[in-house]
């Protein structure tokens, strides 16, 4: 029980509000394209939380994880053809959250797939073989 009280905690903190996210004026803030930094960072964060809990890694190794995710997280970018939206990244992170997929892979979750986060246009010449 003591152990799962920090967790809680962590969880907690890496999903509240941002400030200033709560009573803006303006247009649908969600449509807006997400960023990568604190996406990535989050996101890789919540990875290792959600391993420690699996308890496929220590409370240590966690740590480590997380303080390495946030250093690569600096050096990391979006694919040219690939623009998530804040809508489309926080469906990924909420999912990430969910004690319901806990014991999911990642990579199970459709939200957080590439598929969902980056929507490409189809192109008319599908199919005609240029690079």
């Amino acid at each position: 029980m003591k152990r799962l009280l920090p967790c809680a905690l962590i969880f907690g903190l890496l999903g509240g509000p941002t400030p200033g996210a709560v009573g803006s004026c303006g247009g649908d803030e969600l449509e807006e394209p997400a960023d990568l930094a604190s996406y990535c960072s989050e996101r890789e964060q919540l990875v290792c939380v959600r391993r420690e809990l699996r308890h496929e890694i220590s409370i240590a190794e966690r740590d480590d994880c997380r303080r390495a995710a946030i250093e690569a997280c600096t050096r990391r970018f979006w694919p040219s053809d690939c623009r998530p939206s804040e809508r489309q990244t926080r469906a990924c992170l909420n999912a990430l959250r969910s004690t319901d997929t806990l014991q999911m892979q990642e990579s199970e979750l459709e939200e957080c797939h590439t598929e969902a986060l980056c929507t490409v246009e189809p192109s008319d010449d599908a199919g005609a073989g240029e690079p």
